[in-house]
């Protein structure tokens, strides 16, 4: 073979394997990193297989690697707006100040005790342009909403009735704890991994959490006597939410890819309660939890004095020159509209 020749195969070659390191894999071309505050749990399921699918629709064009139970609740603002990771797991009651109209599925006895509703209603909220418009101040997009179960009571002293909560300190959301402070109780807001510990040292009575998932999830049991299972003061709004930059670079296909699971994934919910509710309310029992009736005269109670804290809510954000109005009245046509029979 001749020198020029020779010469001519090695720069084909060079040149093959240039165009190799340069082109894009088709596995894996888009890496985005999720950070998910706590452990590996019953409401991070779904997004593990959201994941997969979207991996197997796209033909490989995006994965999506999870790290979890590195950060705090607190931190999803700062990573999102600080870059880093293009997922984020957001509470609202830890951003309640930075994002005031997400609080509205938070008001006391508010949201539909349905999962299948409450889905529907987190949907559409998510892209309510007034919450686009919030997030987006955030570098977030609300992107699959987690339908959480209403809140029931743990506690090391017994609640039966609305006057046991004199004197009592809770861990609850910021404004479904507003009912319960007529009624003499000191709240504060508390991260779920957190609440055993303060429940075992006393800076908790009670600890309001999704039942019986949340309660399961963060151990809360090992450090309660009783539990109230049919009071239902509400839930509160939980999603995974897309770093906006991130979001926006992604291809218009993916991104339709994206969007068109999302009701696939929050409907998975129902069937991981219905799975996993008998067995933890089994645990709540065999470890010698007190089950408490509480009062039915008393919960009308607090679902009469929980209208004044909604008109409350309204207010406040008007003057926070948001749209409160807006959003409250879109949010109860939408609870109305998917839990008619």
């Amino acid at each position: 073979m001749s020198t020029i020749a020779c010469k001519r195969i090695l720069a084909v070659t060079l040149w093959a394997i240039i165009i190799a390191i340069a082109s894009p894999v088709s596995a894996g071309e888009i890496v985005w990193k999720a950070q998910i505050w706590g452990p590996q749990r019953f409401s991070t399921q779904p997004f593990e297989w959201m994941a997969k699918e979207l991996t197997a629709k796209t033909n490989g064009q995006i994965k999506i690697e999870f790290t979890y139970n590195q950060t705090k609740p607190q931190d999803s603002i700062d990573i999102l707006k600080s870059n880093s990771a293009d997922l984020a797991y957001f509470c609202t009651a830890y951003q309640a100040d930075k994002m005031p109209l997400t609080t509205v599925l938070e008001l006391p006895m508010f949201p539909p005790d349905n999962i299948p509703a409450l889905a529907k209603v987190e949907l559409a909220l998510a892209d309510h342009p007034a919450i686009v418009a919030e997030l987006r101040k955030w570098n977030a997009k609300m992107l699959i909403p987690v339908p959480l179960s209403q809140y029931q009571i743990m506690s090391t002293r017994k609640i039966a009735k609305v006057d046991d909560f004199q004197g009592s300190k809770v861990r609850i959301a910021a404004e479904t704890g507003k009912l319960l402070e007529e009624y003499g109780a000191s709240t504060v807001v508390l991260s779920g991994p957190d609440s055993l510990a303060a429940l075992k040292n006393g800076t908790l009575d009670v600890v309001a959490l999704p039942y019986p998932s949340g309660f399961a999830t963060f151990n809360v049991w090992e450090g309660a006597k009783y539990v109230t299972d049919k009071i239902s003061l509400g839930t509160q709004l939980c999603y995974l939410a897309a770093n906006q930059k991130s979001w926006e670079a992604l291809p218009a296909k993916v991104q339709e890819a994206m969007l068109a699971l999302r009701v696939d994934v929050v409907n998975q919910y129902e069937g991981i309660y219905a799975r996993d509710d008998a067995k933890n309310i089994a645990l709540f029992k065999e470890k010698g939890l007190e089950f408490v009736s509480f009062s039915p005269a008393d919960r009308a109670r607090l679902v009469a004095k929980a209208i004044k804290h909604w008109h409350a809510w309204v207010e406040a954000r008007e003057a926070q020159g948001l749209k409160g109005k807006e959003v409250f009245e879109f949010t109860q046509a939408k609870i109305r509209e998917f839990t008619r029979k």
